[in-house]
């Protein structure tokens, strides 16, 4: 989003409307800078989860004989999308959250509340990182459709779970040194 203030309706333009072309105004513009060759990870599995899902629709509703694999293949897919997709999102700071109370804050108290949620993020993402392995360690089953370890897939998600715990200390880190900013991402509603 650009640095320009958000514009106030003017007298007698209906809040709503004004706030939609905000919306759009700062949704009209896609940055791509911010993308990383790990980005790419998410891109390539996201289409192959495409593909399965085309896949699973056309063996079953074109040629009445459903490819057994693509259910459960795709299930996985979506986890993978998920959580490594989360890590990706602990890098940019755009996980969804709730900035209605921290845009109240003071600038230092909001600075420290956003120093303990990412400190609260970076512990939780180690904690289940951990659960996640000790799950991969204890699983001897293999996947139902396909003789591949059901344990590949806790290990993916404890390696997203590492990233996220990563990116979190770094995100700590720069709201410690002054390099990331502490104001809230949400348009302005008044």
């Amino acid at each position: 989003m650009s640095g320009t203030a958000p514009s106030r309706p003017e007298a007698g333009e209906d809040p709503e409307k004004a706030m939609f072309a905000e919306w759009e105004q700062a949704e009209a513009h896609t940055d791509l800078s911010d993308l990383r060759p790990d980005d790419g990870i998410v891109f390539v599995i996201f289409w192959a989860l495409f593909v399965t899902v085309f896949l699973q629709f056309f063996t079953r509703y074109v040629l009445n004989d459903s490819l057994v694999w693509t259910e459960e293949i795709a299930r996985y897919l979506l986890i993978f999308i998920t959580f490594i997709g989360s890590a990706m999102a602990m890098r940019k700071g755009s996980h969804i959250a709730v900035e209605a109370g921290l845009k109240a804050m003071p600038r230092r108290l909001r600075h420290w509340v956003m120093v303990f949620i990412d400190l609260l993020v970076f512990g939780f993402g180690l904690f289940m990182a951990w659960t996640s392995a000790q799950l991969a360690l204890n699983t001897r089953q293999a996947m139902i459709s396909i003789e591949i370890p059901k344990a590949y897939v806790y290990w993916i998600v404890c390696a997203a779970f590492v990233g996220i715990s990563i990116y979190a200390g770094l995100r700590v880190r720069k709201r410690l040194r002054g390099e990331l900013s502490d104001e809230p991402h949400i348009l302005t509603l008044d």
